[in-house]
């Protein structure tokens, strides 16, 4: 693959978990650290798609599942940690506003932020590792 863009990546990961942490203490980052995260999932993505090309190029790896696996949770993780939801009541429906729209639930924690972006930067420097 491409080490140093992984590298980069990874470095931009860690860079957002700690800019999460901060911004516990200063909510004024809290927009730069939930927008960081969008572009490391975005940048992660772009090292997967340059991965997959480079496996359906032929690339042989030593375990193709797990090296799968991981380009699989380092897409998916974000996705189901910091993805937005409808809050819904004691029985599961969803709750509606007045004009019949559900209600949003808020915003993950940032602690929930840097708990994804570290998770996310292991993930990247295990599917470079397995090459």
């Amino acid at each position: 693959m491409y080490p140093p863009l992984t590298y980069a990546v990874a470095a931009f990961l860690g860079l957002v978990a700690v800019l999460a942490l901060v911004a516990l203490k200063q909510p004024a980052l809290e927009p730069f650290a939930r927008q960081g995260m969008r572009a490391a999932h975005g940048a992660t993505a772009v090292v997967v798609a340059l991965d997959a090309i480079l496996l359906l190029q032929g690339h042989e790896v030593g375990n193709m599942v797990t090296h799968v696996g991981y380009m699989v949770a380092s897409l998916g993780l974000p996705v189901i940690l910091l993805g937005s939801r409808a809050e819904v009541d004691e029985d599961g429906n969803a709750v509606l506003d007045e004009e019949g729209n559900p209600v949003a639930s808020p915003p993950p924690h940032l602690a929930v932020v840097a708990i994804c972006a570290v998770a996310m930067l292991v993930l990247v420097l295990r599917l470079q590792f397995t090459l």
